[in-house]
């Protein structure tokens, strides 16, 4: 259907609609928030870097529908800065193509009256830079909405008895998208003047985000495509990557390790088709690091590996995060090829706003043309590698060294019911990388949360002098990083603390635990003393019946998914002679 036909077809029903018929499952809803989308999506012009959206209320009929063209390096949301957006008249008589300006933030921080000053600020700015031929440049919009008419920048009306024919539709929307460009671009000085003092307008890579709302929107997206993932996994999911650019899903083939790591890099724009999102299958033949890093040849050539192609595109795209998976990770031994890898992660530090490490590559493993190409390329800050693992008796296990370096989530409760539900379609949106990226490197970037980091490592205390008895006691690294995600955790307010720190025993500490000897099963049960916070309880280390006991006792626990991860592991001393903390 035509781009004319569907906006005639909106504006000759849409106050019907509005008045008299139901909201969900409407037509005029589908042509709005799908159909003129799809059919503005089909220019040539349109690229990837654009995000298209169209509304007619939030559950319930706006007075003014909108669609709105988003340039993603601009803005992701109506709520701020400058977008293109087709605007109905609240009569349905008038249709604007308009470059117009975001409100909402603007009156949070402004106040109405601010913010509508700020906006015509900057409608005035941006007309004395850019040269827009044709377009209409005055607030002489009767939409309805106040703030659609003070933040309109440039226009063209459209109207209802005489809409231009598409190919007049397609051109005008071409040159408005030139227009939009031209903001994009400005550079130097004229960026500087415009720009001065209106930070809300274009985000960079210290864009706020509400991660309670943006965690709320994967979790929607994810269940669209047809996943159930148990509650709170992804907001885990999120803070093992912020602590820590290194993340471990294992468990059971089949429970969809590989799939979530897809579906959440998805969620905030990063897939195959961008380039943003890599899946590598491990092969069990891999020895050293050539098929990820690169080789030299025989006549002194270099090879760059996936990775190494990976990285240089991620380094040119800095501001946008990336996600390399190697999925199957442990079906060759982990410590042969990644370890390289890990310790260049090891390496990261600060270099003004940026993280940056060691360089990727040995100069030696370079020829003199590939010295210029790879030889500055270190492990960018959004750059986020995930590993899938299945623990059976095909898989070698992980070193202290990796899983040190980890978190560890466990994906073994399988729910088989099927749900069929009324999902309204969900796109995936772009987020800036600052909503990953690391803000914390050592303890002394996070002073400013003593009190936060003085609990956790109460805690932490107790339990490495338990593990100090076996040997398994852990370091510097583990307190940090687990300090980390606590912080994260506080200042988004996901989980209650005992409800994270759980977890964080769960993945950081309890995969280290494995062997045969009965200092292991005295070390699980003093643990899970910890963990259910009864001190006093009474086990005797060579009963065989001890998980038994322990199970009885799960009432009231503070760490209870580390208290019944610990029970399996002790079962499984008492009926093997042997236990861990994998399958």
């Amino acid at each position: 259907m035509s781009l004319k036909t569907l906006f005639k077809e909106v504006m000759d029903n849409y106050i019907k609609a509005r008045t008299s018929q139901p909201f969900k499952g409407n037509r005029i809803g589908d042509i709005l928030r799908k159909e003129i989308p799809q059919e503005i999506q089909k220019f040539d012009f349109i690229g990837d870097e654009y995000f298209i959206k169209g509304s007619n209320g939030q559950g319930n009929w706006a007075e003014i529908p909108w669609v709105a063209i988003m340039d993603k390096n601009i803005t992701q949301t109506t709520m701020e800065g400058v977008y293109i957006v087709y605007l109905f008249s609240s009569d349905m008589k008038r249709l604007y193509l308009t470059l117009n300006q975001g409100y909402t933030k603007l009156k949070d921080k402004y106040g109405k009256f601010g913010a509508i000053e700020k906006m015509l600020s900057l409608a005035s700015k941006i007309r004395s830079k850019i040269e827009a031929k044709g377009w209409n440049t005055d607030n002489n919009l009767p939409i309805g909405n106040e703030f659609y008419e003070k933040g309109t920048i440039f226009y063209k009306k459209y109207e209802n008895d005489d809409l231009p024919d598409d190919e007049t539709l397609k051109n005008d929307l071409h040159d408005l998208i030139n227009i939009y460009k031209n903001v994009s671009v400005l550079s130097g000085e004229d960026k500087d003047q415009i720009y001065e003092n209106e930070e809300d307008y274009i985000p960079d890579n210290d864009t706020s985000y509400n991660v309670k709302d943006e965690l709320d929107y994967i979790k929607s997206y994810i269940k669209n495509q047809g996943f159930s993932y148990n509650d709170k996994l992804i907001e885990n999911f999120y803070l093992s990557l912020k602590s820590k650019p290194f993340l471990i899903l294992a468990g059971i083939s089949g429970t969809g390790k590989s799939k979530l790591a897809r579906l959440f890099a998805e969620a905030i724009g990063c897939n195959t088709k961008n380039g943003r999102f890599m899946l590598v299958p491990v092969r069990p033949d891999w020895s050293d690091s050539t098929e990820l890093l690169g080789y030299k040849d025989m006549h002194n050539k270099f090879h760059p590996g996936v990775l190494t192609n990976f990285i240089k595109r991620a380094i040119n795209d800095i501001n946008k995060p990336y996600f390399f998976v190697l999925d199957e990770m442990n079906l060759a031994r982990v410590e042969y090829y990644f370890s390289d890898i890990l310790s260049i992660i090891e390496s990261r530090k600060k270099d003004g706003d940026r993280i940056v490490t060691d360089p990727l590559l040995n100069k030696e493993l370079l020829d003199e043309d590939s010295f210029h190409e790879y030889g500055n390329l270190y492990i960018p800050e959004n750059l986020y590698f995930i590993g899938t693992v299945n623990m059976d008796e095909t898989t070698f296990p992980f070193s202290k060294k990796v899983l040190d370096r980890a978190n560890v989530i466990e994906f073994s409760d399988v729910n088989l019911d099927y749900f069929v539900g009324d999902i309204e379609e969900i796109t995936e949106k772009v987020l800036n990388n600052s909503f990953l990226k690391s803000e914390f490197l050592t303890l002394n970037d996070c002073l400013d949360y003593r009190e936060i980091i003085d609990d956790v490592i109460l805690v932490l205390k107790k339990i490495n002098d338990v593990l100090r008895e076996g040997n398994l006691h852990f370091g510097y690294r583990v307190r940090d990083e687990i300090s980390f995600y606590m912080i994260y955790n506080e200042l988004n307010g996901l989980m209650d603390f005992d409800e994270a720190l759980d977890l964080e025993i769960l993945q950081k500490i309890l995969p280290r635990i494995h062997g045969s000897s009965i200092s292991i099963k005295k070390i699980l049960i003093e643990l899970f003393k910890i963990c259910s916070g009864n001190y006093e309880a009474k086990y005797e280390y060579e009963d065989m019946d001890v998980s038994d006991k322990m199970l009885k006792d799960m009432d009231n626990c503070v760490y209870p998914r580390s208290a019944e991860k610990i029970i399996y592991m002790v079962r499984r001393y008492e009926e093997d002679g042997f236990t861990s903390y994998w399958l």
